[in-house]
């Protein structure tokens, strides 16, 4: 009698769902009016800068794009700097529960102050 093919091993699932990098602090904080230089308001300066930011698993941003630019580049330049500065996250997860690198993309209004 011919001998059955061996059944296939299942691959294990994970034992956690990966999970991407979250802020820890307030996103409204990162960039505030306090930020916007004089010589900019004086120049009508504004607009919306879309970011993403390159997370590392310690949860520090380890790089920042502008992805749709405010038409300044030096406000497109603080988004950048500021959001490195002062932004802070809970790093990614991989399926292990192992932290990991990770991006997390948002965008700031720079709206000159009243």
């Amino acid at each position: 009698m011919p001998s059955a093919a061996p059944e296939p091993i299942p691959s294990p699932s994970p034992s956690f769902d990966p999970v991407g990098a979250a802020p820890r602090n307030d996103q409204t904080q990162w960039i505030t009016t306090a930020d916007y230089r004089t010589s900019w308001i004086r120049r009508g300066y504004e607009g919306t800068a879309n970011f993403r930011l390159e997370i590392a698993a310690n949860g520090r941003v380890s790089d920042c794009t502008v992805t749709k630019s405010t038409g300044h580049s030096a406000l497109d330049k603080a988004t950048c700097d500021l959001a490195k500065k002062r932004a802070r996250f809970e790093a990614a997860r991989d399926s292990s529960g192992d932290k990991t690198t990770g991006t997390f993309s948002s965008a700031i209004r720079w709206q000159i102050p009243e």
